[in-house]
């Protein structure tokens, strides 16, 4: 957590459980009905390769005990990925001595809930809290494990205790973000039990009220809702509001590990902006631009030898994949960074394109209605590209002619060859 996010946040009484981000109430949490089966699949601890493998047989025989597309066979799946990736791991240290688990003390790694927890030094000087207890964790004295997917922090008594499921397995399951503002059910339907922990929520208590997370809609207790905030996915989509809101713990690691992620389809969730928006409209054409100079330095071999596209581009999904959005874009595009950036961009991989590289220079096109000496190229502002042959011509011409020529004299040639191949059969 972030100096900014611990300013924030709101101290709160300990307790004894703390929760995982789901707008499926009663689907986030591993069965009771497992919660012993888990002890025995040998994660929470370091096993040896017997021990691995007789895990292994018990968990493929649990997934074909219960149901399909029910939570218990979610869990399950999970474990046995993390079982099989255990026991190969065991077998290359057996096969190899400098392999880092054979110099391990025993108990630096924990697989649990989706975390891949990692033993944190005790010398470490930066001030950290217990995802699960909300206590300080003293680093020095204190024995503390971080999990390297999200960044939940729990001490070394805690582990056992763990219910929240990692954020990074909730957003690469889901794939995307919730879609809904602030989608609330209502304490009734959460039987107003906190949305993580299950613990009872009191009502008209100063001490430990009830909290609203603006993005899942659920209700969290003191202990799994901080009084952190953040930008709301949802809120930017439909509204174009970067205020932040109160979330719980869960959705704050969630919306920060994807804050760079392209997960956001602006065309699809809310096309109408970008005619309110004059920024994202800029955006959108710049980055159109560029993934047509991209196809130029793809196949330039000055460009691609000598690296040039991932050299100035820090973001990928820019110029891959235009339609997407990450929620840093979207930020980014609001205060203006991104089109600046954007508008430097495009001057360097013009400037390649059009002036220095000669290749690249050479695969530009004349317009065939105005036979102007201006050489033109398919990601310039007053381009037109045909969709049928893909001729490159001024948009005011093509506007002029009804019908494009290099079609036309396509169809004309085709017709010709008809006519002789007639003639030859009669």
């Amino acid at each position: 957590m972030t100096n900014t996010e611990r300013a924030a946040s709101v101290s709160s009484p300990s307790s004894n459980t703390s929760g995982a981000l789901s707008i499926d109430f009663d689907d986030h949490l591993l069965p009771s009905s497992l919660a012993a089966e888990e002890l025995q699949l040998a994660l929470n601890k370091e096993a040896g390769e017997v021990e691995l493998q007789t895990a292994i047989d018990r968990c493929k025989e649990l997934v074909l005990e219960c149901d399909q597309c029910s939570s218990e066979r979610k869990w399950l799946v999970r474990h046995l990925i993390e079982l099989r990736l255990r026991l190969q791991e065991c077998q290359d240290a057996l096969s190899d001595p400098l392999h880092p688990r054979n110099s391990s003390s025993g108990a630096s790694t924990r697989t649990v809930r989706g975390h891949h927890l990692h033993l944190q030094p005790l010398l470490s000087t930066s001030s950290h809290y217990c995802d699960h207890c909300t206590g300080t964790i003293w680093s020095v004295v204190q024995a503390w494990y971080q999990c390297r997917d999200c960044g939940y922090n729990c001490h070394h008594k805690c582990i056992s205790f763990i219910v929240r499921e990692c954020a990074h397995v909730t957003i690469t399951e889901r794939g995307g973000y919730e879609p809904d503002i602030c989608p609330e059910i209502g304490l009734s339907r959460q039987k107003f039990q906190c949305a993580e922990c299950q613990v009872a929520l009191p009502i008209d208590t100063l001490w430990s009220e009830a909290r609203k997370c603006d993005y899942s809609g659920l209700y969290y207790c003191s202990a799994c809702h901080w009084g952190s905030s953040a930008v709301i996915p949802a809120r930017v989509v439909h509204n174009w509001d970067f205020v932040p809101q109160y979330v719980c713990q869960a959705s704050l690691q969630l919306l920060r590990i994807s804050a760079h992620l392209p997960l956001i389809n602006l065309e699809k969730l809310n096309p109408s902006i970008f005619s309110v928006v004059h920024e994202l409209k800029l955006v959108r054409r710049l980055r159109n631009e560029l993934n047509g100079m991209r196809k130029y330095l793809l196949v330039c071999r000055d460009a691609e030898g000598s690296r040039f596209i991932w050299k100035n581009v820090d973001r990928p999904h820019i110029i891959e994949s235009p339609d997407l959005y990450s929620l840093q874009d979207l930020v980014d595009t609001q205060s203006g960074e991104l089109p600046s950036k954007l508008h430097s961009l495009s001057h360097t991989f013009s400037e390649h394109i059009k002036t220095k590289c000669e290749v690249c220079k050479g695969r530009g096109h004349i317009c065939e209605v105005c036979s102007n000496d201006e050489v033109l190229y398919p990601f310039d502002v007053d381009a037109s590209i045909c969709k049928a042959c893909g001729v490159v011509l001024h948009k005011s011409c093509s506007a002029r002619r009804k019908k494009c020529p290099k079609c036309l004299r396509l169809e004309q040639r085709k017709q010709e060859l008809a006519d002789v191949t007639d003639g030859d059969d009669l």
